[in-house]
């Protein structure tokens, strides 16, 4: 009875994490604020983790990036996936040019592979790109994009702007509080996004 009786807690427990996840109440990203370091992300060029206000977030330059694969839970197909962070850039351009800022940046695919693999989706555009108007001022970044059939996982970046004929000075385009959840809803997606402005 006793061993019945607890098999059934766990399930009990599996279902309700497995329901949070799939309601958009958790983080599929994991280390999405680098309290890890750079645990969970593959790391190109230029890209660390360093300390931000005695918080430590990630930091791109000249053209480096993080990315994260994540893996769909069950039932994710016709779901909306909310990309979200903080950004901030060292660098804003006089002239407007998108050069040094921070943007979130992603892949729909069939499944998780480090080798790349089959893109479905590539989920740019909205509020992807920080929009500071002055150096070092943290902003909220933003997207929400509809699983497509056949997406089994999004490849998340965290990744710095570059303008043709603007090249990369070495500044610092940082991120924190990144997140990749899902909603039911794109109206649940645009309220948690905005709750978190």
């Amino acid at each position: 009875m006793r061993k019945h009786l607890l098999s059934l807690m766990i399930l009990a427990t599996l279902v309700i994490s497995a329901s949070v996840v799939c309601n958009g109440q958790s983080n599929l990203l994991q280390n999405g604020n680098a309290d890890l370091k750079a645990d969970s992300w593959r790391v190109y060029g230029q890209a660390t983790v360093e300390g931000c206000q005695d918080d430590p977030c990630f930091v791109v330059r000249n053209g480096g990036y993080f990315v994260q694969d994540v893996t769909l839970p069950a039932g994710a197909i016709g779901k909306y996936a909310l990309f979200i962070g903080r950004g901030a850039s060292e660098r804003i351009n006089a002239d407007g040019a998108i050069t040094g800022l921070p943007y979130l940046y992603g892949y729909m695919m069939p499944e998780a592979s480090e080798r790349g693999g089959r893109i479905l989706d590539y989920l740019q555009g909205q509020n992807m790109r920080a929009s500071p108007t002055r150096e070092n001022e943290w902003v909220t970044m933003w997207g929400i994009f509809r699983v497509p059939e056949g997406t089994g996982a999004i490849r998340f970046f965290l990744n710095q702007a570059l303008r043709n004929g603007v090249p990369h000075n070495g500044s610092a385009a940082r991120f924190d509080d990144v997140g990749l959840y899902l909603f039911a809803t794109e109206q649940e997606a645009r309220a948690f996004a905005n709750a978190r402005h």
